[in-house]
């Protein structure tokens, strides 16, 4: 018999796989990130298709089989707005945490960060150029790659609070300079 598991989280990316399959990475709140197999779900009978949306909030259950996990059913609770700058930069806010994340294993800091993240994207909060250099350096931060500086850009890092109305170019390029290091520490 399987242990069926439910839980929360964001789709970060699907990739097609077979005839009507489906893999996706998802960032739970009980299992950090998980790779999940949706079979049949590209079939149009299929009742799950419109509840994975890409960077969709969503409910999943799933069970694991003896090679993966395999989605059962799935609930869209919230989808990602309909704008182009917000889908730009949900795209790269899931792919950074695709690529730097790995393994499945609960962080529950991890996840409150995401989930902080998402709910501003998703709030309609207008963002600017200094959203991406913000978040690649709190997501590095909370991961351990990425230093503190003892000003007040290490307390905006450090800080939680996505309501910005501007950072100056300096701030901008010390975000970015931070970002790049802390890459390059991970070694990805």
């Amino acid at each position: 018999m399987y242990n069926l598991h439910q839980t929360e989280g964001f789709v970060l990316s699907s990739l097609d796989v077979g005839e009507a399959d489906r893999i996706y990475n998802i960032y739970t709140k009980d299992f950090g990130l998980v790779v999940l197999r949706a079979g049949g779900i590209r079939l149009e009978k299929s009742k799950l298709r419109t509840n994975l949306n890409l960077y969709s909030f969503s409910r999943v259950s799933f069970i694991e089989g003896k090679e993966y996990l395999r989605l059962t059913d799935a609930e869209e609770i919230k989808a990602p707005p309909l704008d182009e700058k917000v889908f730009e930069d949900l795209a790269s806010a899931g792919s950074l945490i695709g690529r730097m994340v790995k393994g499945q294993e609960k962080d529950e800091g991890l996840w409150v960060f995401i989930k902080s993240v998402f709910d501003h994207l998703y709030s309609g909060a207008k963002t600017g150029s200094w959203f991406l250099p913000l978040f690649e350096a709190r997501f590095f931060h909370r991961l351990g790659y990425a230093y503190l500086p003892e000003n007040s850009l290490g307390q905006l890092i450090a800080g939680d609070d996505w309501i910005l109305e501007k950072l100056t170019d300096e701030e901008k390029s010390s975000l970015q300079k931070i970002s790049k290091e802390s890459l390059e520490a991970s070694q990805l």
